[in-house]
């Protein structure tokens, strides 16, 4: 494992200072505090003096453990990598079929014991050795998750998929899962085990009452594309401008994290200048919050075509979760994903996220309510399920998913199956 010569720089004034083993003890304190921090606000207002507050500390004990605020980010992503290969060691070591590991693997992942992970969103934080480094340990992941659900499609207990797409799809659910219990606040908080059953449903069992793949058409979202106006037409023209400037923002946002990128650097790949953000839309404060409300148009342009569908609820459902997982990677497109941070927000900007939230909450709840009433959908958990539908969808806004449309599209198939009838195999 390739580390950073700062992580170690600072310890050994720690390592004199008492035990090994208490040493051990409140550095594994200061990472849990610092990602439930990443988590809630993000890397920029993730404060040093805040975690030593928390822990009863000075902020000079903090340097006894990290350098700085990129080695803590790279030491709570390193850390929460090696949580997540430790849980499906022992999950593995436990045995059973693949079916079983999977089950206890989630279970461990999401025991509200177990410290909190920081979600990798903000990779572009920390340098090229350190990135590098917590994409090797995340491709380690995923390739041992396919393994096993590749098991499981030998054993009979699991069934054909894509292995590595849905690989995937479950290491980012069981990390979005944790992130989102505070956004339940219409439900009340979502207990432990109401989440990790809700969990568990959506990666084996699904939504639908009939075993096989769900039939449905693609909601088109042509309309969201970018029009072509007329130069004549001046309101139009800067409109489409303030537009490319936040399609643009939010692909960077998205892809490099909210506080690792400024706008000059955006407006350096658009050959502009960072005067044409703040002539247009304003701050970069104002810019994340513009990025939110395009992301929300976006959303609810969705949720209404989900609505309108001509078929099944569960249809419904599959094109919507389709359409979603082709907008995420989709150049034109890309939405600003609401993954963490989005606690920096003014609090006007953080009333809009909870009633657009709300919003689409709504009507993803009525959807299942109508699918469970006509028979197409399970009698499921309908708030803890939907809440779960952003974690299915969360990896697609980083670099790593592939650009050509066809293999976009496919991935889309692979999560609106996932949603429908999970991975078990129905007999």
């Amino acid at each position: 494992m390739t580390s950073n010569p700062k992580d170690s720089a600072a310890r050994p004034a720690a390592e004199s200072s008492g035990s090994a083993a208490g040493v051990v003890n409140r550095h594994e304190r200061v990472l849990d505090e610092a990602a439930r921090q990443l988590n809630q606000k993000g890397v920029l207002l993730t404060s040093l003096a805040e975690i030593a507050a928390k822990l009863g500390v000075t902020r000079g004990a903090m340097y006894h453990y990290v350098a700085d605020r990129e080695d803590l980010v790279f030491q709570c992503y390193r850390r929460a990598a090696e949580i997540i290969a430790r849980h499906l060691r022992e999950a593995e070591r436990v045995g059973g079929n693949a079916a079983d590991v999977l089950v206890d693997f989630i279970s461990r992942m999401l025991d509200p014991t177990e410290p909190e992970i920081a979600a990798r969103a903000e990779i572009a934080m920390m340098n090229q050795t350190q990135r590098d480094t917590i994409q090797g340990l995340y491709d380690a992941l995923t390739a041992r998750l396919a393994h096993l659900l590749e098991v499981g499609h030998r054993e009979g207990v699991l069934r054909a998929c894509d292995i590595e797409v849905n690989a995937r799809v479950i290491l980012s659910l069981v990390t979005w899962a944790p992130l989102a219990r505070p956004w339940a606040h219409a439900v009340g908080p979502m207990g432990a085990e109401r989440l990790r059953a809700a969990v568990m449903a959506t990666v084996l069992d699904g939504f639908s009452t009939q075993p096989g793949l769900p039939d449905y058409q693609p909601l088109d979202l042509s309309k969201l594309a970018p029009q072509v106006v007329s130069a004549f037409d001046r309101d139009a023209a800067l409109e489409a401008k303030r537009e490319a400037l936040l399609r643009a923002a939010s692909r960077a946002f998205n892809r490099k994290g909210i506080d690792a990128t400024s706008l000059e650097e955006i407006a350096a790949q658009l050959g502009t200048t960072k005067r044409t953000f703040h002539h247009h839309i304003g701050s970069k404060q104002e810019v994340v919050s513009a990025c939110y409300e395009r992301a929300f148009r976006i959303f609810l342009f969705i949720k209404d075509r989900m609505l309108e569908y001509s078929g099944t609820r569960l249809q419904a459902l599959s094109a919507s979760m389709d359409a979603l997982a082709r907008a995420y990677p989709n150049e034109d497109l890309n939405p600003l994903s609401p993954l963490v941070g989005h606690g920096a927000l003014s609090p006007e900007g953080q009333a809009k996220f909870a009633v657009r939230s709300d919003q689409l909450g709504d009507a993803y709840h009525e959807l299942i309510r109508q699918g469970i009433r006509e028979g197409s959908m399970k009698d499921v958990d309908v708030h803890a399920r939907a809440l779960m539908l952003p974690g299915l969808l969360s990896w697609l806004v980083k670099d790593d998913v592939p650009t050509d449309p066809t293999q976009q599209q496919h991935i889309a198939r692979e999560i609106a199956n996932l949603v429908a009838v999970g991975l078990k195999k129905h007999l």
